[in-house]
């Protein structure tokens, strides 16, 4: 019996040993939104989570640092039909997956940054979501436009200090019916991905550019951050927009109602999808102000800079 005793707890040991090690594997990459045991505040410990330039951030325009001069954003080909590919209910966002031919060009930037998706958060039907805030005021949602440095993966530009460059649109609810179709199509096709994993091909539905038209590009504020997802990388330009786009109230409620975290059986509605404000720790927070002799077009701008492509 001895000698048989000894092999048994051995591979009794391994085996409690292999279980704990995948536990704690899965407790590091595990995170949600809506439950306390993996919460945006046990974030901490994954990637850089709790670095020193985190985001989202509270934006006091009482201390931004004005651009001189001003830097307009170019925009190309945001209204290309064909751009928009997928429409995907991610257990996290709505996520909107891009061919990589829109991008958009700054003075400032070293490179052309090119459109790879956009994704959404919101709170509930009653309770504001966007992630940033502008002097304390929390939008109803906001809206992420995901850039990459010269076309890399989003992964391999995660690891650059430089290499995502995000457009976050605030989102404000409105009386009266939206006039602008990107929200109607979107909301149209949200009862078709409710679960998370649900997807649905877009083939020239959605139009980004219908979706910004109403968007006042040439005021915006910039500074230095992460993605507000864990690993919470830390190699984000933000461009916060200052003026909201605008959704009705009806619409609203399709979003922050229609889909779930996981499944419709658990009943985990997809909702309060923001993280907290976090600090700004010395970081300076710069604003743009251009006028320009006309109102941007979501187009193919080429003659901005003389390129063709």
């Amino acid at each position: 019996m001895g000698s048989v005793g000894f092999p048994l707890k051995l591979s009794a040991c391994i085996l409690i040993f292999l279980i704990l090690e995948n536990f704690c594997v899965t407790c590091d990459n595990h995170w949600c939104y809506d439950l306390q045991s993996c919460g945006p505040s046990t974030w901490g410990p994954i990637g850089s989570c709790n670095g020193k330039r985190q985001s989202p951030i509270n934006i006091d325009t009482n201390t931004v640092i004005s651009d001189s001069p001003p830097r307009p954003i170019h925009f190309f080909y945001y209204e290309d039909l064909k751009i928009a590919t997928k429409l995907e209910n991610t257990g996290y966002q709505l996520k909107i997956d891009f061919h990589p031919k829109a991008r958009i060009f700054c003075d400032d930037f070293p490179e052309f940054y090119f459109l790879h998706q956009a994704h959404f958060h919101w709170g509930t039907e009653n309770k504001n979501g966007a992630e940033h805030t502008i002097d304390g005021k929390r939008y109803a949602m906001e809206m992420h436009l995901v850039h990459t440095k010269n076309n890399m993966s989003i992964e391999d530009a995660s690891k650059e200090p430089d290499g995502l460059i995000v457009l976050a649109f605030l989102v404000k609810k409105t009386e009266g019916n939206n006039q602008v179709n990107g929200w109607n199509t979107l909301a149209k096709f949200l009862k078709d991905i409710p679960e998370k994993g649900n997807s649905k091909n877009l083939n020239g539905e959605f139009n980004l550019g219908s979706l910004l038209r109403t968007a006042d590009v040439n005021h915006y504020f910039h500074y230095q951050g992460s993605l507000t997802t864990p690993p919470c990388a830390e190699a984000v330009i933000w461009i916060v927009f200052e003026s909201p786009l605008e959704i009705s109230y009806q619409l609203h409620k399709v979003f922050t109602t229609s889909l779930y975290f996981t499944t419709i059986q658990e009943n985990r509605k997809m909702q309060n999808n923001f993280r907290p404000l976090q600090a700004l720790n010395g970081r300076s927070v710069y604003y743009s102000y251009y006028s320009p002799a006309r109102k941007p077009f979501f187009g193919c701008l080429t003659h901005c800079i003389g390129k063709q492509f």
